[in-house]
C-alpha cells in the first residue's frame, strides 16, 4: 500500500519523481503530455471524429499521428 502525501492545506501533491522512474519512463518510450486548446472549423472537427471512428481510434491519437507524420516529413 502506497502512502498518499498531502500539502499543508490538504490537497494531494504529486509524488516526487526519482531517477529510476524517469529512466523507466524513458525506456518505455512514454513522454510527458501537455494540453493544447485550439479552435478548428466545425467541418474539420466532424472530419476528425469520423476519421477516428473509421480507424477505430481516438481523435487524440489521430491528431498525434497526423502531427508526427507532418514533422517526420519536415526538414
Amino acid at each position: 500500500m502506497t502512502q498518499k502525501s498531502f500539502d499543508i492545506i490538504g490537497k494531494k501533491t504529486a509524488p516526487a519523481t526519482t531517477a529510476a522512474s524517469e529512466m523507466e519512463r524513458f525506456i518505455s518510450g512514454s513522454e510527458a503530455l501537455t494540453t493544447m486548446t485550439v479552435q478548428v472549423p466545425e467541418r474539420l472537427r466532424r472530419a476528425l471524429k469520423q476519421q477516428a471512428l473509421d480507424h477505430n481510434t481516438t481523435v487524440k491519437e489521430l491528431l498525434t499521428q497526423i502531427l508526427e507524420a507532418h514533422f517526420a516529413q519536415s526538414p
